[in-house]
């Protein structure tokens, strides 16, 4: 099947999906395979993937906690498929997001399962679905919050500036008594998530290769609010749209050049990020990445990597250019993320030849 057939058929299918309404977002997203796009499950050559990603946000803020974000993930192409080039793969992932004074926390495990389903007879082009189901646990702690009502209208609050706070948060939802004495149905909310993502792979001319993906998350959108009584749209997680490439192109001597793209968008919330990275092979052992990226109406990006043998890692550094800058001095975040690809090879079972001469 030719490479434009297969376009047309994975933009027809994305196509059927309703774009309808931000989560964690990585700098280094293609680290962070399974947070990206569950039909990355299983997306490699080897018998196991183990790797973790850790970013830290808005750390230089005066008086404020800022963000961090550890995540960890283990996936393998398990057996094969239908097809004599087909397979299964199967992955799990973890992260915490930590944000903010109220030390909100955003504790996610998932598992995912992928079909990469080989188009040709040479596996040059692979379509990939997958599938991605967990439980997520949200957590706050109201009494460390600071409320504008609790102000008064001259300092530019919105309360009398007398008593505690009335709002909905710090008082369980009108139920009193402060941020303190909130239940534990009010200070913590779990829900399971479902999400989908599709895939496209291809090796196209002079050892080029191409990849589309696009991921859907939060299926059912399911409520997510602390605050019980909401029944409408408002208390529902909206539904996020992931969409990723990426290019990787041989140049003269032993370079390498590989663009990439990310945007998503989950309600009114929306990030398209670019980057350019360019790799050296220093050795038959080793490769060096470096590059620039941009996301669009927030920040630049300095990127740097290393992959030896079956170890990739990479560190990316966001230089805050929006309105942030007046506040944070221009110190966005920082992120740090490795994996290695294990190889473990059955030995082939040769028996031996016993030569009989003739005379």
């Amino acid at each position: 099947m030719k490479l434009e057939r297969l376009l047309l058929l994975f933009f027809a299918i994305i196509s059927l999906l309703p774009l309808s309404a931000q989560d964690i977002h990585n700098t280094l997203y293609n680290m962070s395979p399974l947070t990206l796009n569950p039909a990355l499950t299983g997306a490699f050559e080897g018998t196991a993937r183990i790797g973790g990603i850790y970013r830290a946000q808005d750390f230089a803020l005066d008086g404020g906690d800022g963000y961090s974000t550890p995540s960890f993930y283990v996936d393998a192409p398990i057996f094969k498929g239908f097809g004599k080039r087909d397979w299964v793969g199967v992955g799990m992932m973890f992260y915490q997001d930590n944000a903010g004074t109220l030390n909100l926390k955003t504790t996610t495990s998932q598992l995912s399962g992928s079909y990469h389903l080989s188009m040709d007879k040479k596996a040059d082009n692979i379509l990939t679905f997958a599938v991605q189901w967990g439980s997520v646990n949200r957590g706050i702690d109201p009494s460390l919050g600071v409320y504008s009502d609790e102000y008064d209208v001259s300092f530019g609050g919105l309360g009398s500036g007398v008593g505690s706070s009335q709002d909905p948060l710090a008082t369980g939802g009108g139920t009193g008594g402060g941020g303190g004495n909130m239940n534990d149905s009010e200070r913590k909310k779990t829900f399971s998530d479902v999400g989908a993502g599709i895939m496209l792979r291809s090796n196209i001319g002079d050892d080029s290769k191409l990849e589309l993906g696009v991921a859907y998350g939060h299926l059912t959108t399911p409520r997510y609010n602390f605050i019980n009584g909401g029944q409408g749209d408002a208390n529902r997680r909206p539904a996020k749209i992931v969409g990723h490439g990426r290019l990787v192109m041989p140049l003269q001597g032993k370079w390498t050049f590989e663009p990439t793209f990310l945007f998503q968008t989950t309600s009114a919330a929306n990030e398209f990020a670019l980057q350019a990275w360019a790799g050296h092979q220093i050795n038959p052992d080793t490769k060096l990445n470096f590059g620039l990226g941009y996301r669009v109406g927030d920040a630049g990006k300095f990127l740097f990597g290393v992959e030896h043998k079956d170890l990739t890692a990479a560190i990316a550094y966001d230089l805050s250019l929006s309105s942030k800058t007046q506040i944070n001095n221009y110190q966005g975040a920082i992120e740090l993320a490795a994996f290695y690809i294990l190889k473990i090879y059955k030995k082939p079972d040769v028996k031996p030849a016993i030569l009989c001469p003739r005379f």
